[in-house]
């Protein structure tokens, strides 16, 4: 019989330091504000990514919880990883989609030709060496796994080239938005800002903070809870059901999201065309800059492993 691979149930964990909690959110943050980063990807190769679907699911229980001393207790627990962690992932993406992005008056890093190639060169070492990272989790990768990863990849990679919605959304779209990037957020390898663009709502969304256009973004956190409540309870049971053919497909994921972080492209305004019809498969002459940073990338993933092994410790 193909075994599916059955996690066990959790168990109550060491709360993780603040420091350690804010730090990941931080770095999960800064991929959140890149089209074709997942910040999923950053929390499993930090090895929260379990940790963080299971807190977000207990949090969903809170009324059954307040009851009972003992789920009072799990409520904190999950609280004092979630709270830290959400306040850096929020400052990184201000932050981010500032310095990335930026206003049309004064392009960001990855809309201008000089620095793009780098900052796509960095992503994508970051991404292919996290890739064996979900894969080793596996105990014994079966025939299903490989199909899994293969499946996934294949999608992904599908929807890094979905042509982009030119016209700008009415506010209520905004709704839909939000409940459907989270949900891939919380995925490893799709990213919430590559939707964004696919539905036409990224650049209104990433513009929202600085301009303060608070009803949108109370209209797109209404539709971020709703994609919460609806999408993590059913990862949670994938997890723990369908362990390895769930870490399988992410690790296909990661591989498909490769499309959209090729360094040279045919332009770098990501707010005009998909970012798989953009790519140049040709080398351009910075190509000794943008090795160095897809280096830097990869010395990124060692930095992580590190940081995992940390968080790791403090929970011995």
């Amino acid at each position: 019989m193909l075994s599916t691979g059955t996690a066990p149930e959790a168990t109550p964990t060491k709360p993780l330091p603040v420091p350690l909690a804010v730090g990941s959110g931080l770095l999960m943050g800064a991929a959140d504000s890149v089209p074709g980063v997942s910040g999923g990807t950053i929390a499993l190769i930090l090895g929260v990514y379990e940790r963080l679907i299971s807190s977000i699911s207990t949090c969903l229980k809170l009324p059954v919880l307040m009851r009972t001393p003992e789920g009072r207790a799990e409520l904190g627990r999950a609280l004092r990883f979630l709270v830290p962690l959400g306040v850096g992932i929020v400052a990184a993406y201000l932050i981010g989609t500032r310095i990335l992005v930026g206003p049309d008056e004064s392009k960001g890093l990855l809309r201008r030709d000089d620095t793009a190639p780098l900052c796509y060169a960095f992503f994508l070492g970051l991404v292919f060496f996290s890739i064996p990272e979900p894969w080793r989790r596996i105990p014994k990768p079966g025939r299903a796994c490989y199909v899994a990863a293969i499946v996934a990849a294949v999608v992904v990679a599908w929807m890094v080239g979905l042509d982009h919605a030119t016209s700008k959304p009415a506010d209520w779209m905004l709704f839909y938005g939000g409940a459907l990037a989270v949900s891939v957020m919380l995925l490893p390898g799709i990213s919430g800002s590559l939707l964004l663009l696919v539905l036409g709502q990224y650049t209104t969304i990433a513009a929202a903070p600085h301009n303060r256009a608070w009803g949108q973004i109370a209209i797109f956190l209404a539709g971020v809870a709703v994609g919460v409540a609806v999408f993590v309870p059913f990862l949670r049971h994938l997890l723990r059901r369908r362990h390895d053919l769930t870490l399988a497909a992410l690790t296909g994921l990661m591989a498909g999201s490769m499309r959209a972080l090729w360094p040279w492209k045919s332009h770098y305004d990501i707010k005009d065309e998909t970012l798989g019809r953009m790519v140049n498969v040709g080398v351009g002459e910075n190509w000794p800059w943008v090795l160095l940073a897809f280096a830097a990338g990869a010395a990124s993933v060692w930095f992580l492993d590190r940081l995992a092994r940390r968080i790791a410790r403090s929970e011995a």
